[in-house]
C-alpha cells in the first residue's frame, strides 16, 4: 500500500510541475501598464502595441490562477491521500485603460513614424 501510495504522489507532483510550466509568459493587464512605453526601442514598442492589441482581445489571459493541494493521512491504521484542484478568482481586466494605452501607443508609433503590422 505505501509503495502504490509513493507513486501516486510522485505521479501528481509531475503533474503539478508540468502545469506551472505550461503557464502563460504573456503579461498580465496591470503589468502592460506599468511599462513606459516612452522609453522603449522602435522594436519594442511595437511588439509592445502587439501585446495590447492581444490583451485587449483576449482579457480573461492571465487572469486568476490556477492551483493544486496535496493531503496525506497517517493514522489508525488506515492511511489516505488526497487531491484538490482550485482556479483562483478571475480578476476583471482593465480593459478600458488598456484601450487607453493602445491609443496613447499607437500616436506615439505615429510620431516616430512607424506602422504596426497589418491587420491591426
Amino acid at each position: 500500500m505505501h509503495k502504490m501510495t509513493a507513486t501516486l504522489i510522485i505521479m501528481l507532483l509531475g503533474l503539478l510541475f508540468l502545469s506551472v510550466g505550461c503557464r502563460s509568459s504573456q503579461p498580465t493587464s496591470g503589468q502592460l501598464l506599468q511599462e513606459d512605453y516612452l522609453q522603449m526601442t522602435d522594436t519594442e514598442l511595437l511588439a509592445y502595441y502587439q501585446q495590447l492589441l492581444e490583451r485587449i482581445e483576449d482579457p480573461g489571459g492571465g487572469g486568476g490562477g490556477f492551483g493544486f493541494g496535496l493531503g496525506l493521512g497517517i493514522g489508525g491504521g488506515s492511511g489516505g491521500v488526497s487531491l484538490g484542484a482550485s482556479k483562483g478568482p478571475q480578476q476583471t481586466p482593465p480593459t478600458e485603460a488598456l484601450q487607453q494605452r493602445r491609443n496613447q501607443v499607437r500616436l506615439e508609433l505615429a510620431r516616430r513614424g512607424l506602422e504596426p503590422a497589418i491587420g491591426d
